[in-house]
């Protein structure tokens, strides 16, 4: 439903993800290490507020000898429509990793099933940036995020996923493009690749993960076709 992934933007954002073990987490710039998801009301944002703010107008003096200086602040930041997510209690269309039907209804961060789909596990929190092009092209662009999605119970095979996550053409529902798959779990289940941390460069995406071995290393993905798929590079 929607275009291409936008070329050519220089922002970088990182997140750190929750792992599905105890290790110690990086601090990210979404939130500090370790932050819980939480849950909040459809009008309260659960991610921090954007990055970016309108600069406060300088302070104004009066004429009057003695007069107090007085200082006017600049308009408000305005928070994205994708920011107010309600992440564990989120409707998401399109999310056909979840393997459920359309669209996967999150609570408290699980779709509840008995091989369950949780969003944002273990604290992990979402990365935003304008990294999917709008269309059409002409229309005002929006901020996208990058969420975090584990398939599976913990006391068997599981398997994680980056999501990219967009607006749908109505401004309000939220749309899952093609997912980054973490690597299949071991045989028994007991060992299993996580996404330590991840953000989005341009309009790729990098990730640290925890390999099946528990060694660590930098993976890198970009678009592979004009419907969102993904690679590695």
């Amino acid at each position: 439903m929607r275009g291409k992934l936008l070329p050519g933007v220089a922002l970088t954002l990182t997140f750190v993800a929750g792992c599905t073990s105890s290790v110690d987490r990086v601090g990210g710039e979404a939130a500090p290490a370790g932050s819980p998801a939480g849950s909040a009301s459809p009008s309260t944002s659960v991610a921090p507020a954007p990055t970016s703010s309108a600069p406060s107008a300088p302070a104004t003096r009066s004429n009057t000898p003695g007069a107090p200086a007085t200082r006017t602040s600049g308009p408000a930041a305005q928070v994205s429509e994708i920011r107010r997510t309600n992440w564990p209690d989120a409707v998401i269309q399109n999310l056909r990793f979840c393997a459920e039907a359309d669209p996967v209804r999150f609570r408290n961060g699980s779709n509840g099933l008995d091989v369950p789909c949780r969003i944002l596990p273990d604290g992990a929190r979402p990365v935003y940036a304008e990294f999917i092009v709008e269309e059409p092209a002409n229309a005002p662009s929006t901020e996208d995020a990058l969420v975090l999605v584990e398939l599976g119970n913990r006391d068997a095979a599981r398997r994680q996923a980056l999501v990219p996550v967009q607006l749908a053409d109505n401004g309000r529902d939220r749309y899952a493009w093609p997912v980054i798959l973490g690597d299949d779990s071991s045989a028994s289940g007991n060992q299993v690749m996580t996404f330590v941390s991840y953000r989005v460069v341009g309009q790729n995406v990098e990730a640290t993960v925890r390999r099946l071995d528990g060694g660590t290393e930098t993976r890198r993905w970009r678009k592979a076709d004009g419907s969102g798929n993904w690679e590695r590079y």
